[in-house]
């Protein structure tokens, strides 16, 4: 036990940083104004699955019961998908979505109220609502409810010091102990495509099941920064942003490792099931250039400040990665390891199959 919780706490501590990111990335079904599309299109976010662990038993994790509609506090799992969170929303006003129990949090209300699993409500009532507060100097958060600030997610047995052990309630943060209502987010494993279109469509298809005809046309981008890679010359995909005129932004599968250029932003819109790209760096989201001519039609750069339709994807697997597909033109995306100089392994939007150089992770 004393090894295991060794472990964890040094793996809370390095995760810190990419935990906080996670805090602020979600679908927000409160209005989160994040990808500006169309007059009728909302702008979303969402979170890569989370473990949320307590801020004084780092051993132990909020899960979903897989036998009724209760909210437990488990030994820490890593292969449990009852333990695994999507966050909804941003730091200040979120759901908290578990894509194996198919429903959101909620609180009941009252002191030491119980939080228990629901189907959600469109719009998201407060007790569906939850918010992270400040940061505490043992390295976690409270868990508030948003409808009442003041009840915080207890992990603490009402009737002694030990971790509870029956369904989880609320309490208030200054009745006796507190790091025992406090939190973090532990990313469920690194960013990938892959795990971003997970993502998206688990929340999305959750979104159309619950409203049906109702449902929003909704653009929802992961916030977690997403790498991609190319399969054929083992290099991260960059935004040349040093670059200038038309070139600035180019897509090219060049990089040894992952800096600020090599991070992205996958979106996905949940009424047409098409893809854009966003750069975390610049935060301009990826064109196919059909108006270049030559050699650089279809190339693809980091420079729209809205989704048209040249920078809608597709993007199909291939067994042992992913194919980008343009919208616009129906071909797919190619790195151009023909090309020479600072344009070797360009991305463009020109192939009619998969290939080894149209295949990405």
């Amino acid at each position: 036990m004393t090894n295991l919780l060794r472990t964890l706490r040094s793996a809370l501590r390095t995760a810190r940083t990419a935990a906080v990111a996670v805090l602020t990335a979600a679908v927000c079904l409160v209005g989160l104004p994040a990808t500006p599309a169309s007059a009728d299109e909302a702008g979303q976010s969402v979170a890569t699955p989370v473990f949320i662990t307590n801020g004084l038993w780092n051993d132990r994790m909020l899960c979903a019961s897989p036998n009724d509609d209760s909210v437990w506090l488990k030994q820490f799992d890593a292969n449990n998908p009852y333990c695994q969170w999507i966050q909804v929303g941003d730091r200040g006003r979120f759901l908290l979505f578990n894509p194996q129990k198919h429903k959101v949090a909620s609180y009941l209300g009252g002191n030491g109220g119980a939080v228990v699993m629901e189907n959600l409500v469109y719009p998201a009532p407060n007790q569906q609502l939850f918010s992270w507060g400040g940061w505490e100097d043992w390295n976690a958060y409270a868990l508030q409810s948003y409808q009442d600030s003041g009840q915080n997610i207890d992990a603490k047995d009402p009737d002694n010091d030990n971790p509870r052990s029956d369904a989880v309630h609320t309490r208030g943060w200054r009745h006796g102990h507190q790091r025992e209502l406090t939190w973090n987010a532990l990313p469920v494993s690194g960013p990938s495509i892959g795990r971003a279109i997970d993502a998206l469509q688990s929340y999305q298809s959750y979104l159309s099941a619950v409203l049906g005809s109702v449902t929003p046309n909704e653009t929802a981008c992961v916030t977690t920064a997403t790498p991609l890679w190319s399969q054929t010359n083992g290099r991260y995909v960059s935004a040349e942003l040093g670059y200038g005129g038309d070139q600035n932004g180019m897509l090219r599968a060049r990089a040894d490792g992952m800096g600020p250029w090599e991070q992205f932003n996958l979106c996905r819109n949940n009424k047409s099931n098409v893809y854009s790209i966003r750069s975390a760096a610049n935060g301009r989201y990826v064109s196919a250039e059909l108006g270049h001519g030559g050699d650089q039609n279809g190339m693809l750069r980091a420079r729209a400040d809205a989704i048209g339709p040249w920078e809608q994807f597709t993007i199909e697997p291939t067994g042992t990665g992913y194919a980008i597909r343009s919208a616009a033109n129906g071909l797919y995306v190619s790195a151009e390891y023909a090309y020479s100089g600072d344009q070797n392994g360009m991305l463009r939007a020109r192939a009619n199959a998969i290939g080894p150089w149209e295949q990405f992770q």
